[in-house]
């Protein structure tokens, strides 16, 4: 069994690429599940996976590192289940430091069961062109170490997301990063492409990982600050009503609630929703670049009933999050078009990093 373990920002695009790279291996009778893994409970990437028929479980409430005794858990019931050939194990957008916490020990306790371990770290390419052009990304500088960091320590770097680029920026970008990590295997990516998937599929297949995997070194003060200016928001909505009503009103609630954070000007790891009217489903996601506009289209027929799972990551404090939630919530239900009922509400800022094991070179600390 391969284990392709993937890290990256918030907001990169990992899931998306996870998710067809997963359903393309499965089409190709090797047998792939997924992992996902949050600091929340209820997350829309799952939920995802699932509907995608993907075989999948889920490290919750915590990170791989910091629960690495769950993620073992996580691997066995999948290998029971489903009999994968493959994982694709995602980490939570906001971690770093997995060569050391998560990679060295699966090689060290998994030796036996697992073939081989790759580690790829995803960049959205317009936010990698903004910091390599000297333009300083938009969170706090605590958290762009968390991001500089995921970058540093990956061999396989994705810059995800090219098709949103002019080709002079792409042009641009390729040259710089060429410049800056020369030293990585690099692929220029648009995961919604199958081609693009299958380059990042064949690369990490003939990847040979060293047999001494260096770990960098961290500073786990700033790692644990840049965590904690991010704050989580978790929760599902049900927007019951006519017909003529519910999936409309649904995405003008989308739209009002990222519209609210986007107009206070809260840096946007993640947003993420996930829309179903119980026959279709439609996931949405938003983050934080120039001109990006919240307006949508929800592709699904009208129906009585509309769920609306929300994953929000975003550079505030947890109780302002929750309070522009509620305002968006009370406007609707004001309106009388339909009813909203709220479950699985959370709202939080990540606790320090703990990891379960932490396996370091003499010279990382």
């Amino acid at each position: 069994m391969k284990i392709h373990l993937v890290s990256g920002f918030l907001g990169s695009g990992k899931t998306t690429a996870i998710a067809n790279a997963a359903k393309f291996l499965n089409a190709q009778q090797n047998i792939t599940g997924v992992i996902t893994n949050d600091q929340g409970k209820y997350l829309v990437d799952s939920r995802f996976m699932r509907l995608e028929g993907i075989a999948s479980g889920e490290v919750t409430g915590s990170c791989f590192c910091c629960n690495f005794t769950e993620f073992e858990k996580q691997i066995q019931a999948l290998r029971d289940s489903a009999h994968p050939r493959t994982i694709f194990a995602e980490s939570v957008g906001s971690c770093t430091d997995l060569i050391s916490t998560v990679v060295k020990p699966l090689m060290r306790f998994h030796a036996d069961d697992v073939e081989a371990v790759t580690l790829t770290g995803f960049a959205d390419a317009r936010l990698l062109l903004q910091y390599l052009e000297g333009t300083p990304l938009p969170f706090s500088d605590d958290t762009n170490y968390i991001w500089e960091k995921q970058i540093e320590e990956t061999e396989i770097l994705v810059v995800n997301k090219v098709d949103l680029l002019q080709p002079a920026e792409l042009t641009r970008l390729r040259e710089l990063t060429t410049r800056a990590y020369s030293g990585k295997a690099v692929l220029f990516q648009n995961s919604l492409d199958m081609e693009s998937i299958q380059g990042w599929l064949s690369l990490i297949a003939s990847y040979r990982a060293p047999q001494a995997w260096k770990t960098m070194v961290v500073d786990y003060r700033k790692y644990g600050k840049g965590e904690a200016d991010l704050a989580w928001l978790d929760e599902e909505l049900t927007f019951t009503g006519s017909a003529a009503h519910t999936v409309e009103r649904a995405a003008r609630f989308i739209e009002t609630f990222a519209g609210k954070i986007v107009q206070q000007g809260y840096p946007v790891g993640h947003l993420k929703f996930f829309v179903s009217n119980g026959s279709q489903f439609q996931k949405l996601s938003y983050t934080t670049v120039p001109g990006q506009t919240t307006r949508i289209d929800l592709q699904l027929e009208k129906a009585d009933e509309v769920t609306v799972g929300i994953n929000a990551r975003i550079q505030t404090a947890p109780e302002v999050l929750r309070r522009l939630l509620g305002e968006t919530v009370e406007h609707f239900r004001r309106e009388r078009l339909v009813t909203i009922e709220e479950e699985n509400a959370s709202s939080f800022s990540p606790g320090f990093p703990n990891p379960t094991y932490r396996f370091v070179d003499q010279t990382a600390a």
